[in-house]
């Protein structure tokens, strides 16, 4: 039987012997899954009409199917079931800290007034980092085999990284070998064996390309699934909170600078007072989209902390061998720039705390406005509120700029850095003496391009993790809040 949807092969989408496809990688072969071949009918389908709602692929549940059920029990959790782990191993985290922190001594407060507040909003800026790193590691708890899996391809795509720079010098040196010498019994190496190294570079290469487009892939769904997680969780904390969490409070200390530069006299009081902000009506919206979506992209360079410090280590030691210590030059001008770097990263870390604030009170105010329009008709009042509007979106849109001009300055640096390496390296290795040929030249070339990426993406991951740290406080902060005591049990 034949529909209207068209899925290519004589049948459609629609049909009873195709819809199989929609079961996607769950039902899919191995070799399909290598390859991405259950995506096939779908690009057909896309190439012949717009795409609909229905003809996306079907998502793993409980009522799925036996052979779903049985590739659920392995790392992959149902979509029925991710907020409720999640939940539960956050409760269970929860309990056995409170059980262990029941012991602990209460806290000695100074009898001067001013001492004392500083050492409250000490200890509550403590508590806010132990509540963020308890639910990092609730996430990294409920992610475990995801991250395991994905950690062995991405050491496994490491080590393959390193092969084809090699093949390529074996491959070179063949290459001079044969242009050196004038005949076959002058030591002219076999044409096969040239033959055999291209064929094992393109195979090596292959292999690559199907463990990195396999490492991506789990990365993605790994990221995607503590995203709705989160979303949930936090969805699921508002209904037990009054006025549906627009009313639980978090620090800010945007107007701090703007204190002390203003009120010198009470300059030391500014500087130590923390000012309490509720969220508002778009607060918890926030949490659940933008602050997820930074954990998200946070997730998914999780890896590159102990990924990127190894490719650097490998591509070192290979270049050592084929440079030899003109390869520390360049090490010398890569750890010149770290301190740089940090630097930078730390700008972009406190401009990024600032930029939540400005969007969380822009979103406030819009909210509020939209939910009393009647009111503000009523009272004249819309020009007011407009104008206050698109003060706090100037206020936000100077602050984004403002942190992009350092974001942009931070990767002009990261990717000047690989260029420079290259020519203080090579220019070191030219006055040792040592024979400019092409298999060394090309070689440690091919080396440093590779060791460009590692260096590329890690001043991003700190980036990454430094806006998903100030994320999770914020979420931290809201999941911790008093909910409302049911009347009924």
């Amino acid at each position: 039987p034949t529909g209207t949807g068209g899925g290519g092969g004589g049948t459609t989408a629609q049909s009873p012997s195709s819809s199989h496809w929609k079961q996607g990688p769950h039902g899919a072969s191995l070799s399909s899954r290598l390859l991405f071949r259950y995506a096939t009918p779908l690009l057909r389908l896309a190439g012949q009409r717009q795409l609909q709602i229905d003809d996306t692929l079907d998502v793993v549940t409980e009522n799925t199917g036996d052979n779903n059920k049985k590739r659920k029990g392995g790392s992959m959790l149902s979509m029925n079931s991710t907020v409720a782990s999640l939940t539960q191993i956050y409760y269970q985290t929860l309990i056995q800290k409170a059980t262990r922190s029941a012991k602990a001594s209460v806290p000695r407060f100074s009898s001067t007034k001013k001492n004392e507040t500083t050492q409250i909003e000490s200890i509550q800026q403590q508590q806010h980092a132990s509540q963020a790193w308890l639910l990092t590691k609730v996430l990294l708890r409920h992610q475990r085999g995801r991250l395991f899996m994905t950690g062995l391809l991405r050491l496994t795509n490491t080590l393959i990284q390193a092969f084809p720079a090699m093949i390529l010098a074996r491959l070179l040196r063949l290459m001079e070998a044969t242009v050196a010498a004038t005949d076959v019994a002058a030591g002219r190496p076999p044409v096969g064996r040239a033959l055999g190294t291209a064929a094992s570079l393109m195979a090596v290469l292959m292999i690559k390309m199907i463990v990195e487009n396999q490492y991506f892939h789990y990365v993605v769904q790994c990221s995607t699934e503590v995203r709705g997680a989160l979303s949930g969780l936090i969805f699921d904390k508002s209904l037990r909170l009054p006025a549906g969490g627009s009313l639980v409070t978090h620090p800010d200390k945007t107007n701090s600078d703007n204190n002390n530069s203003n009120n010198n006299k009470d300059s030391d009081e500014s500087t130590t007072t923390t000012k309490k902000k509720s969220l508002g009506a778009g607060g918890v919206l926030n949490l659940m989209q933008s602050d997820t979506s930074i954990i998200e992209n946070a997730f998914m360079q999780i890896h590159n902390l102990w990924d990127a410090p190894l490719q650097i280590a490998m591509y070192t030691l290979l270049l050592y061998r084929y440079l030899g210590s003109s390869v520390f030059y360049g090490v010398a001008v890569l750890l010149a720039m770290i301190p740089l770097n940090s630097y930078t990263l730390r700008i972009l870390n406190k401009l990024s705390s600032y930029q939540n604030d400005a969007k969380d009170a822009r979103t406030k105010r819009t909210s509020e406005a939209i939910a009393n329009m009647k009111l503000l008709k009523l009272q004249g009042w819309e020009h007011q509120f407009a104008k206050d509007i698109r003060a706090s979106r100037h206020d936000e849109l100077k602050r984004q700029s403002t942190r992009g001009v350092v974001r942009a300055l931070n990767q002009a640096i990261s990717n000047s850095v690989p260029a420079l390496v290259l020519v203080v390296t090579l220019s070191a290795y030219i006055k040792t003496g040592r024979p400019f040929v092409a298999s060394t030249i090309f070689t440690s070339i091919s080396l440093f391009n590779q060791l460009r990426f590692p260096l590329f993406f890690y001043p991003m991951l700190i980036d990454s993790l430094a806006n998903g740290n100030n994320a999770m406080r914020r979420i931290s902060s809201f999941l911790s809040s008093d909910e409302v005591i049911p009347y009924v049990q």
